[in-house]
């Protein structure tokens, strides 16, 4: 007895996709009639169509303008909508060779910056300080006071010899 495998594609009858959709993580940008800028998460792509996610709603049936990093700005359909996940057909086939699906750009780069310093790297004590400089420390609200006070009194003094 001989057992033969046999791999097949199931369509549904209504689905009209032609090409293959890849998973992919991407960030973009749908524009409405209104043109204001809507930030949306791709879930998959393909040469014809996109699945997204929106937290604003689009009407079924509308025609929407949208910007994918590396693929352009381009206008597709809106054809399902399951919640906030949208179902959309580009109205002319596009080329995703320039989108690397496998990984997708992230904001996040990551850095080498070297090691940590250890606490007794970064916390290095001052200097001994020298007999004139503990006695400014020692004295130094004083010294401010009587730079304060010294101009009022000279300037009393004048006016009192002058009146």
């Amino acid at each position: 007895m001989r057992i033969m495998s046999l791999t097949a594609k199931l369509y549904r009858e209504q689905d009209e996709r032609i090409a293959d959709r890849q998973p992919v993580n991407l960030g973009a940008t749908v524009r409405r009639d209104d043109q204001r800028p809507i930030d949306v998460q791709i879930d998959d792509l393909s040469s014809t169509g996109f699945r997204m996610q929106s937290d604003e709603p689009i009407a079924m049936d509308s025609t929407v303008s949208i910007g994918i990093a590396g693929l352009g700005r381009h206008t597709a359909r809106v054809v399902r909508q399951n919640g906030n996940q949208y179902g959309c057909s580009f109205l002319r086939p596009v080329s995703i060779d320039g989108i690397d699906v496998a990984e997708p750009p992230q904001t996040i780069v990551r850095a080498d910056f070297g090691t940590v310093a250890s606490p007794a790297m970064v916390m290095r004590e001052d200097p001994p300080l020298d007999a004139i400089e503990r006695r400014i420390r020692q004295f130094r609200g004083p010294i401010i006071l009587t730079g304060l006070i010294v101009p009022w009194i000279i300037i009393g003094a004048i006016l009192t010899a002058l009146a």
